[in-house]
């Protein structure tokens, strides 16, 4: 049985009209095909926003990019007002064909809305789908190809990209994030607070191991797990002063939980694979599902026995970032212009809740279990943009496969997995 949670988001209905704007002196007549729409969407790419001034039949009023306007029958209103244009000073960018390369979720939907705002104003926008970005870019960028302007990046290849200069100005801006949160099997399990422990877990953890139920679904061995713990058990921020300390006691405790967790069947190695923890949560099997955000609308259309939770203290969780960054043969402006634009209120609002994708500052209400993110987005820390994180994620789960068979001491595993990690 489907729960009945729906995953509200808006519809703006089409309604096309002509709306006036005066852009720095000079009048324009652009088509809008929204009841809804924001002041940034009529500006064409800028570098920065002087004034906007709203213009109704009776008054004139203060704007900023981010104001929305309505439709009624066709005349754009503001403060229940028939505006009558809008008057914009702003310094724009040289108009050219912007080329952007985006992955991960909802890329189809960043595409169509770039799409519909270059037919408003006319410009030239190539906006590509890349499954695999890191490996496209870098090969054209050996090759001495033209790059495109912009390209997303993630904490897993920015690194390579500083690497190998392939930035502008080696740094990113953040866009959305994912995070990670405990997905409670309600048949099974029964907590009512946002604050819970790992006591708690492991208390009813041991009692539906008495009655033969596996308690969790987890992968710890993970970089993107196992740094829950190490956080939480006090390595805030993971890489400090440049190195990625893993034999400090802190480190020690937080395998040592893991290796309990093992020892006592708390988890097994049959649940490192997503897909089999999928199965086994939704079919009734497993009390706890440790996993990301951007799972929830795939749990929710699938069984109505579930409750998302914040991870039980004292492990803080991610916030897996996705982010915009100009390539070498980019221009930042326009890298800071798309994620301004983006970050409008009526696109973000739309995009985290189809997507369910979360912004710095803005958690939508039509979210399901919304006070559990917002909880998460207060304790969590960005995952590091880079390249011992990128170390200690490709050889974790070696070093601690050998801990757990107990093939190695957590000492000895812990200092090896340093060396490799910050050997440069």
């Amino acid at each position: 049985m489907k729960k009945n949670f729906t995953l509200m988001f808006v519809v703006f209905a089409l309604l096309s009209f002509a709306f006036q704007i005066v852009l720095n002196g000079s009048s324009l007549n652009l088509e809008i095909e929204k009841k809804q729409f924001c002041i940034v969407e009529l500006i064409p790419p800028f570098k920065n926003v002087n004034e906007i001034k709203i213009v109704t039949n009776t008054n004139e009023y203060q704007a900023n990019i981010y104001t929305i306007l309505n439709a009624n029958n066709s005349t754009p209103m503001f403060n229940n007002e028939p505006v009558e244009k809008i008057v914009i000073n702003a310094n724009l960018l040289e108009e050219k064909d912007w080329e952007i390369w985006l992955s991960w979720e909802g890329t189809d939907f960043i595409k169509n809305y770039l799409e519909n705002y270059s037919q408003i104003h006319k410009i030239t926008f190539k906006v590509l789908e890349i499954p695999k970005i890191s490996t496209k870019i870098v090969t054209m960028s050996k090759s001495g190809v033209k790059l495109p302007d912009v390209i997303m990046v993630s904490a897993f290849d920015f690194p390579t990209y500083y690497k190998l200069n392939i930035l502008k100005d080696n740094s990113y801006i953040p866009f959305y994030y994912d995070t990670q949160v405990v997905y409670i099997n309600t048949e099974l399990v029964n907590i009512n607070s946002l604050e819970w422990s790992i006591d708690k877990l492991e208390n009813i953890s041991k009692k539906l191991l008495d009655n033969n139920i596996k308690p969790i679904a987890i992968n710890p061995i993970s970089a993107y797990w196992l740094s829950t713990f190490l956080m939480g058990y006090g390595k805030t921020p993971l890489i400090n002063n440049k190195h990625f300390i893993l034999t400090d006691e802190a480190s020690k405790r937080a395998v040592e939980t893991i290796l309990n967790w093992y020892t006592n069947g708390l988890f097994d190695f049959s649940f490192f694979n997503r897909d089999a923890q999928i199965a086994a949560f939704l079919s009734g099997k497993v009390g706890f599902l440790f996993q990301g955000s951007f799972l929830m609308p795939k749990i929710l259309e699938n069984t109505d026995k579930v409750k998302i939770l914040p991870l039980p203290k004292p492990l803080i969780p991610f916030k897996d970032y996705k982010g915009f960054a100009t390539t070498k043969d980019g221009d930042i402006s326009f890298t800071n212009w798309l994620s301004i634009f983006l970050k409008n209120p009526l696109f973000t609002e739309e995009f985290s809740v189809k997507y369910i994708k979360f912004f710095d500052n803005y958690i939508s209400n039509n979210i399901p279990f919304k006070d559990t993110f917002a909880y998460t987005a207060k304790i969590a820390y960005p995952i590091p943009f880079d390249e011992k994180y990128v170390r200690f994620h490709k050889n974790v789960m070696d070093i601690l496969k050998l801990i757990l068979n107990k093939s190695i001491s957590v000492e000895d595993g812990m200092k090896k997995l340093e060396e490799i990690v910050n050997n440069e």
